[in-house]
């Protein structure tokens, strides 16, 4: 499950993913069996975005192998892709999607702030609370709890139907543990 939090359309050519070209040797080798070092040597030679491109469009691609011109279709290659650092990608009917995967400390927290809202939502639900019910809430944890809550507060009330945030522990109809990678929190809530 992914929170994409912008779309950007890139130009054809933006050099998020690499292609590696490789004969299919089942249907290259039968044909041309001693060419195939040869026809290896020419693909690694060839632009392997434009022939990823043809084969996708599918077009054949010529090759010329010591002195000759192979043709071949798209079915006689196999083509390998790869993402470029800090994306994962993934390409099919001559559409990429590339996904930007590195987290920022802002991107982190707001992680956090939702892992918050989840385990309240759970601690509602734990508790019998009914959908719309709103609620008395109090929130506290390790020192990444606290900054998040601190950036997040408000919202994480808006999510949960907080009407009150409640700074100290107290007698809660619910209380809930929680704890994600070095942090934990505890969670009191009361139906108001």
């Amino acid at each position: 499950e992914l929170n994409v939090k912008n779309l950007e359309f890139i130009a054809p050519d933006a050099s998020l993913v690499s292609y590696r070209l490789k004969p299919n040797l089942p249907r290259v080798g039968k044909r041309y069996g001693k060419l195939v070092p040869a026809i290896r040597k020419a693909l690694a030679q060839k632009d392997a975005g434009a022939v990823a491109g043809a084969c996708a469009r599918g077009e054949t691609v010529d090759l010329t192998v010591e002195g000759q011109i192979i043709v071949l279709e798209p079915d006689d290659l196999l083509i390998e892709t790869g993402s470029a650092q800090g994306y994962s990608s993934s390409e099919s009917e001559g559409f990429l999607v590339a996904l930007d995967t590195q987290l920022t400390p802002a991107l982190r927290d707001e992680g956090l702030a939702r892992e918050i809202v989840r385990s309240v939502q759970d601690a509602r639900k734990q508790a019998g609370l009914e959908v719309s019910d709103r609620i008395r809430l109090h929130v506290s944890g390790s020192a990444g709890i606290d900054k998040t809550l601190a950036e997040y507060r408000s919202w994480i009330m808006s999510e949960t139907l907080a009407q009150e945030w409640i700074d100290k522990r107290g007698d809660a109809q619910h209380s809930a543990e929680h704890k994600l990678d070095d942090n934990n929190w505890h969670i009191e809530l009361s139906k108001c």
